[in-house]
C-alpha cells in the first residue's frame, strides 16, 4: 500500500472527486467510481479490474483478496475520503474502474430493454440490474436518460455494468435498431394488452419511459405494442422499475420453455 493520503488537495482526491460528475467521466478516458465493498466485489467478479482502490484509514481490511497486486491502493485520511463519497455514511473503501464495452452477442434472440428518459439514478440502476438479471441481451439508453456511470446508478445496479452491454444512442439509432424487431412493446398503465399475452419469444424490445410522462412520442410511434401489468384495488401505476422487472421477468419465463401465454 502507497503512502497514507492527508490532504484534500491531492491529485488523487482531486481526480476521484471529479469522477463523480458526468463532465469529468467524460474527459477521463472511460472510467468511473465504484463505491463500497459489495459494489466493488460484484464488479471484479463479473471481471472488472480496477486501476486503483482507495480505502479510508483504518478499513484496509475492505480491500478486495482478489485484487491484482499491480493494482494501487490508497490509505485515505477519513476528513478527506468521506467528503469525496457520494453517501451519508461511506463503508470506506472505492475503486476506479473502466467502463466496459461489452460486445452484443449476436446469437441470441434479441431482448433489449430501452430505457427512454428515465432520469431516477435508482430507477436506472434498478432496471439494470433486472435486464441483466433477467436475460436481456441489451440495454439501450435514450439521450434524456440519467447517466448509466452516476454513483447512484452504479450503487443501484450492483455490477450490472460489468453484465449488460449498455449503449447510450441517439434516436436515428435507436430507431434503426427497433424497427429490425419483431415485437416493440411500450408500458403504458391505460393499454389493453397484457404484458402476459405477448410472445417474448420473438425478436423484443420493452420500452420503458420517464418517471413522470412515460414513454415519449417518438417512441410510442415505433411500438408494434402497448403493454400494461394489470392492478388490484385502486392503484394507479407502478413506478418504471417495478413495471420493466415484472415484464422483462415475463420475457425470460416464456424464454425457459413457456408457451409464449
Amino acid at each position: 500500500m502507497s503512502d497514507l493520503i492527508s490532504s484534500p488537495s491531492n491529485p488523487t482526491l482531486t481526480r476521484v472527486r471529479g469522477l463523480l460528475t458526468r463532465k469529468e467521466r467524460r474527459l477521463a478516458e472511460g472510467v468511473y467510481v465504484v463505491e463500497g465493498r459489495r459494489a466493488v466485489d460484484d464488479a471484479m467478479a463479473a471481471g472488472a479490474v480496477p486501476e486503483l482502490v482507495l480505502v479510508r484509514s483504518g478499513n484496509e481490511s475492505l480491500v478486495p483478496e482478489g485484487l491484482p497486486r499491480r493494482v494501487p491502493v490508497r490509505a485515505v485520511l477519513a476528513k478527506c475520503f468521506n467528503p469525496i463519497s457520494d453517501v451519508a455514511h461511506p463503508q470506506g473503501i472505492m475503486a476506479v474502474v473502466p467502463m466496459p464495452r461489452l460486445e452484443i452477442d449476436r446469437t441470441a434472440v434479441p431482448l433489449v430493454v430501452v430505457l427512454d428518459r428515465v432520469r431516477d439514478p435508482g430507477n436506472l440502476g434498478t432496471l439494470l440490474r433486472t435486464a441483466a438479471a433477467a436475460g436481456a441481451t441489451l440495454a439501450v439508453l435514450t439521450p434524456e436518460s440519467v447517466d448509466p456511470f452516476n454513483p447512484k446508478v452504479v450503487r443501484s445496479a450492483m455490477g450490472a455494468h460489468q453484465r449488460i452491454p449498455i449503449r447510450m444512442l441517439p434516436d436515428a439509432e435507436t430507431e434503426a435498431l427497433l424497427r429490425e424487431l419483431a415485437v416493440v412493446a411500450t408500458t403504458r398503465a391505460d393499454a389493453d394488452t397484457r404484458y402476459d399475452a405477448v410472445d417474448w419469444r420473438k425478436p423484443a424490445a420493452i420500452v420503458v419511459g420517464s418517471e413522470a410522462s412515460g414513454v415519449s412520442a417518438e417512441m410510442d410511434a415505433l411500438a408494434t405494442v402497448a403493454i400494461a401489468v394489470p392492478m388490484a384495488g385502486e392503484v394507479e401505476s407502478l413506478n418504471a422499475a417495478t413495471a420493466g422487472a415484472v415484464v422483462l421477468f415475463e420475457a425470460a419465463r416464456q424464454r425457459r420453455g413457456g408457451d409464449g401465454r
